[in-house]
């Protein structure tokens, strides 16, 4: 099939790309290369070079999907039977320290994005949202039916993009399929998430900091959670439905930085409270894209962070850190 990826040179779209690519399918990228007002160009454009390289696509449009002109292009040029919305802010905190520009790529973007999809007759659109839907985890292990209370502006603009996705259904027929992944970490990575920051911070400051040691996570792989994006695609059980993405597998914070330390050899774990901007999660109930797939990711934090340091201390910019 033709699919198109939006954010296809970004963390998760390259692994999603290469997967597709080794399928047979026929891929074409989105991307703007945004940088998120965080990201120095040494750190970031080597690893941009590798994920374009690992993406392999067949063809890339640069461009900002928040212009639907460009969008057009892209789509016509294109012609894509599935597409898969990757393009948007990684995390909660750029989102509260950008909000304007968030508010483009996360909210007046899917309209965009949406309206192409309609008008170009694509058959699905894969959107990436995230557990932060859910605000605090009312329940052990909450599964999809779980409440929605988003308590960031980050996981109310993800709900807000479900939603859309769900009117566009019922208005124009578009298929969708919502994904809520939690905690990703993986090669690739810029230094932004929990496990990358961890490492960043014992290799340059020999401590490790600990934000609530006891509070647990759902650590998910890159290339699991890829795995699982690609399957949705085409599945067709998984048409109009809504998917946790994980492991399945909390894990606390604690655990994950005992495995950075041992894998570097060096940082004293220093701990202090949980930090009150995010909510309480814990383990994800995944069973049921398991179910629909078949497939269950096998990744444990005891072989994924060592893939991910070992990686990490391979990459030039450490010296410039």
């Amino acid at each position: 099939m033709n699919v198109l990826i939006l954010g296809g040179h970004g963390f998760i779209g390259c692994h999603v790309s290469n997967i597709l690519k080794f399928q047979g399918h026929n891929v074409s990228v989105v991307d703007c290369y945004h940088q998120y007002y965080i990201f120095p160009d040494w750190e970031y454009q080597p690893v941009l070079e590798q994920r374009k390289d690992w993406a392999n696509a067949d063809s890339v449009h640069i461009g900002k999907i928040e212009d639907e002109h460009f969008l057009e292009h892209a789509f016509r040029d294109s012609k894509p039977d599935v597409v898969i919305h990757l393009a948007t802010y990684p995390n909660a905190h750029m989102v509260k320290n950008n909000p304007v520009d968030a508010t483009g790529n996360m909210i007046t973007a899917n309209i965009n994005i949406l309206n192409a999809c309609v008008k170009h007759n694509v058959k699905r659109i894969v959107f990436s949202s995230s557990s932060m839907v859910y605000g605090d985890f009312l329940t052990e292990s909450p599964d999809e039916t779980h409440p929605t209370n988003p308590l960031t502006l980050y996981g109310s603009y993800k709900l807000q993009g479900e939603k859309m996705c769900e009117i566009w259904n019922r208005e124009h027929g578009l298929e969708y399929v919502i994904m809520r992944p939690s905690a990703l970490y993986g090669t690739r990575d810029m230094i932004v998430r929990v496990i990358s920051q961890m490492t960043k911070s014992a290799l340059l400051h020999d401590k490790i900091i600990v934000n609530g040691p006891e509070n647990k996570l759902d650590f998910s792989y890159v290339e699991d959670v890829a795995d699982y994006f690609v399957g949705v695609a085409f599945h067709p059980d998984a048409k109009n439905q809504k998917f946790n993405c994980t492991r399945g597998r909390g894990r606390t914070i604690m655990e994950a930085a005992e495995l950075v330390q041992e894998c570097i050899d060096k940082g004293f774990i220093e701990t202090k409270p949980h930090d009150a901007f995010y909510p309480n999660r814990d383990t994800l109930n995944s069973s049921k894209i398991k179910q629909v797939l078949g497939y269950t990711p096998t990744t444990d934090i005891e072989q994924g962070i060592p893939l991910y340091v070992n990686w990490f201390l391979k990459q030039k910019f450490i010296s410039k850190l």
